[in-house]
């Protein structure tokens, strides 16, 4: 996963000062996908394990580092990486929930 973020449009510039990056970002945990119809836009699934998850849109050119967190897996065996994107400080983001009408 974390080869298609780095392949997004834009460079992700490897911190190598961390109260630099703390200073510049916000970071989300969770599961990447680029948007197949929107390659400018990255999902980041919060929890993959819920059905019912909130997802979080953003730009990718928001989105400055990733770092694998760790990979998970539920009970059929299907596995999901877990990244920690850093979103640069003053982006948009856009928050999805599902929700019963």
């Amino acid at each position: 996963m974390l080869s298609n973020i780095m392949n997004m449009n834009t460079d992700i510039e490897k911190y190598t000062d961390r109260n630099r990056l703390l200073r510049e970002a916000f970071s989300y945990i969770g599961q990447p996908r680029q948007s197949t119809s929107e390659p400018d836009k990255i999902f980041l699934r919060i929890d993959p394990l819920l059905n019912q998850g909130a997802v979080l849109e953003f730009k990718s050119n928001d989105v400055v580092f990733a770092e694998h967190i760790e990979t998970i897996a539920d009970s059929t065996g299907d596995t999901f990486q877990i990244y920690k994107i850093w979103v640069r400080v003053g982006s948009v983001g856009v928050k999805l929930e599902h929700f019963t009408v």
